[in-house]
């Protein structure tokens, strides 16, 4: 059977969310973000140790101290040698390894080697966007190591809730989402209609386009949609 990075995630994001973790996957290009007690962690995946991947964990280190790769448990052991080159190579580059057995029904994950505080310099900005899309996503859609699949967002997330706000008014003015309290969050995002998903009726008034009901009927969407309609039907009926 192939396996593929994304076969990883599942049994990472248990064994973060068991340790009291808040976990999100594809975070600003981060294969999984989780956060505990103001405490930021980045996991990298891929299948087997190489170059790239020692890139992007050395990228990451601009946001936070606590970066890992993960890979899958080695067929062989680690007595091989070059399980130990890779060892030396990743405690001098103060980075942190995990493995997941993929090999085995439990799936066990095993953090082997913890990282050290970097050096490197950390981007203020970076780690400011990172903690603004952890903080405004309310759902886990996305799958750490996934390809060729529309990440889920937090604006991507906030355009389907505003379809889902809209989906039952048939269109809705400025004003009124001022007196739901949510002019604020929401007229920006009318006005640029970044996925043309909304069509300006009149000044100041909005409704969804053909490719907003289409959103709504997406399959990429499907648990997005159901969960937002819930919210705003249960609004409706106080």
């Amino acid at each position: 059977m192939s396996l593929k990075e994304t076969d990883l995630y599942e049994p990472i994001r248990l064994f973060l969310e068991n340790a009291g973790y808040q976990v999100q996957a594809e975070v600003k290009h981060c294969d999984i973000a989780a956060v505990k007690d103001g405490q930021t962690v980045i996991i990298e995946l891929k299948m087997r140790f190489n170059l790239k991947l020692v890139y992007q964990g050395l990228e990451r280190q601009s946001l936070t101290d606590q970066v890992y790769v993960a890979i899958p448990r080695p067929e062989k052991g680690q007595r091989e040698k070059a399980w130990k080159d890779m060892l030396k190579l990743l405690k001098r580059l103060e980075l942190g390894l995990i493995t997941v057995a993929l090999d085995s029904p439990l799936q066990t994950v095993d953090v082997v080697l913890e990282p050290s505080d970097s050096l490197v310099r950390k981007n203020r900005k970076k780690q400011e966007r990172l903690q603004a899309e952890l903080e405004n996503r309310q759902l886990a859609e996305n799958v750490g190591g996934m390809t060729r699949r529309k990440i889920m967002t937090a604006y991507r997330e906030k355009a389907i809730e505003l379809c889902c706000i809209m989906e039952p008014l048939g269109q809705i003015s400025l004003k009124e989402l001022r007196e739901l309290g949510k002019a604020d969050k929401y007229a920006a995002m009318l006005r640029s209609n970044v996925y043309q998903w909304f069509e300006r009726m009149e000044k100041g008034v909005y409704g969804l386009s053909p490719l907003g009901k289409e959103a709504l009927d997406s399959m990429d969407y499907e648990n997005a949609v159901r969960f937002y309609r819930a919210v705003y039907r249960k609004e409706n009926e106080k």
